[in-house]
């Protein structure tokens, strides 16, 4: 799907990629006559089909509205992405779209960046308290982990014992992941988390951890549901629970993946939190641009993110 766009380093030995694309929507004269192209930097990660569809998405934009697009992969590294932005600055960016690895750490990289006078617009995660950021656009992570929290405890009545496969510890998605079931769960006195175990990004560690719980007898029959951050994960722990004959165990993931959905058509998942990358990406590159263009943008612009279950699956497509 990306073949034809040119892929090039923003410095020598930078083995990250970095997308140049786009045509038109010009802003000043070269010596030749022409007019330059705005120059956007997109600081994010590529480690998961999510951002992906997000990388497409973003790119795609850029190509239709005539900027140049500068994507680099952090691969979820906070010092990694520091060295990306300090980069992306020297490249000649006008604005930076930046998809936070770690919020504390990346406050230095906004800072840099508003040292520069280059501004910066948060997309899909947050950073720490006191940084000057344009605006944030995308999902409402919190709020969409509300939503699986909820499909799940009413699945599970209301009671009983949840393991929780959640992501790297200290990531935006993990602390507002984790807080959303502790909040919910707080009108649900009968029901307890009984382990919160890291999924490393890795399907096979879900699938032998809950093999595991559900080998332990006395864990086992605690055990009425899996929270886990990420549709596939979910799937992963639902593979265990089918291969010990567990199908009273609820199961609940986010991002709403095609896998899911035919998961959850076919009773084999809960339900999970319809998430868009593509669109996530796409909205970053449009205000970055609209901004350029002289418009005043909002603080937030969240992207909705709706329940999934059996009832309502075939009204989704998934993106990823």
């Amino acid at each position: 799907m990306l073949a034809g766009w040119m892929v090039k380093s923003l410095a020598a030995g930078l083995a990250l990629p970095v997308v140049l694309l786009g045509s038109g929507c010009g802003r000043e004269e070269k010596p030749g006559g022409g007019k330059a192209r705005h120059k956007i930097g997109f600081a994010m990660t590529l480690d998961h089909p999510y951002w992906n569809n997000f990388y497409a998405g973003a790119l795609d934009e850029g190509r239709k509205l005539g900027v140049d697009v500068l994507i680099t992969d952090a691969q979820e590294d906070a010092s990694k992405q520091i060295t990306q932005i300090k980069q992306l600055i020297a490249s000649g960016i006008e604005v930076l779209c930046l998809v936070p690895m770690k919020p504390d750490e990346l406050v230095a990289g906004v800072r840099e960046c508003d040292r520069r006078g280059i501004p910066v617009i948060l997309v899909n995660r947050h950073v720490g308290p006191g940084c000057p950021v344009l605006c944030y656009v995308g999902t409402d992570t919190y709020e969409g982990a509300v939503t699986s929290a909820r499909i799940l405890l009413e699945a599970m009545g209301g009671r009983g014992g949840i393991v929780e496969f959640h992501q790297e510890l200290g990531s935006g998605p993990e602390r507002l992941r984790s807080k959303a079931v502790r909040e919910v769960l707080k009108d649900h006195p009968k029901a307890e988390i009984l382990r919160r175990i890291a999924h490393q990004g890795k399907r096979p560690v879900v699938v032998e951890e809950m093999k595991a719980l559900l080998g332990d007898p006395a864990l086992s029959a605690k055990i009425r549901g899996v929270y886990a951050h990420g549709d596939e994960f979910a799937l992963a722990a639902a593979q265990a629970c089918e291969s010990r004959g567990r199908k009273d165990i609820a199961l609940v993931g986010m991002g709403g993946s095609k896998e899911a959905l035919a998961a959850i058509r076919a009773g084999r998942m809960t339900g999970t939190s319809y998430q868009q990358p593509e669109e996530e990406g796409r909205r970053g590159v449009r205000l970055a641009v609209q901004f350029l263009q002289g418009a005043k943008l909002e603080k937030q612009y969240l992207i909705k993110c709706p329940a999934i279950t059996r009832d309502n699956a075939d009204e989704f497509v998934g993106q990823f």
